[in-house]
């Protein structure tokens, strides 16, 4: 008897709804599962892309204090020199043309470059979002690699995403797959977009 109810409460635990249920309704959204089918086919990407941003925004700082120390540094030479040459033996016609070659691979980046600065990217709430996505990442593989198991049978899938860490993670995932889908979206034909009242 005991035994009976104890296995009636559990299937009562698992029947009951959560917003892991909403969650699994979400996900039987084809746009949305294609959305996240790409993120994830992408995830070594974005975690080579999120630790390369996070290393430049902690780096910028540094790199433009050596660069205003080199400055000064060139400056006190010139200074102490009177006019003479710092280098005699500096191939100062090299030197131009490096500088050149230089300046107009910079030309053509800058457009990109002024793209990235414009961007999301560089705002400071972005580069949290992307510093604790890397720090999940890479907490993740360490708990993969210590438990490759995972969740085995559909029970156990549904009590996992019954976790609340799971919910709220698989939510945010869910918003930024149904963001970045509608981004995807090829933009409407000229003939989409006649009028319905001039169709007619």
């Amino acid at each position: 008897m005991t035994a009976s109810l104890v296995g009636q409460s559990e299937i009562d635990g698992l029947t009951d709804p959560s917003p892991g249920d909403d969650l699994l309704q979400r996900l039987d959204d084809p746009r949305i599962a294609s959305s996240l089918s790409q993120i994830l086919d992408h995830a070594d990407l974005l975690a080579t892309i999120i630790a390369g941003l996070d290393g430049l925004l902690r780096r910028a700082e540094v790199i433009a204090d050596s660069m205003v120390s080199g400055i000064a540094e060139i400056r006190e030479v010139a200074a102490s020199t009177n006019g003479q040459r710092a280098w005699p033996s500096l191939d100062v016609t090299g030197l131009s043309d490096s500088v050149a070659r230089l300046s107009a691979a910079a030309v053509e980046a800058a457009p990109a470059v002024e793209r990235l600065l414009r961007s999301p990217l560089t705002d400071p709430q972005t580069a949290e979002v992307l510093a604790q996505v890397g720090e999940a990442l890479l907490e993740g593989r360490e708990a993969a690699v210590a438990d490759p198991r995972g969740p085995k049978g559909v029970f156990a899938v549904m009590r996992v995403v019954k976790d609340p860490d799971v919910s709220r993670g698989l939510g945010f995932m869910i918003h930024i797959a149904r963001a970045f889908g509608r981004r995807l979206a090829p933009e409407p034909t000229k003939k989409q977009r006649v009028p319905k009242h001039a169709a007619e």
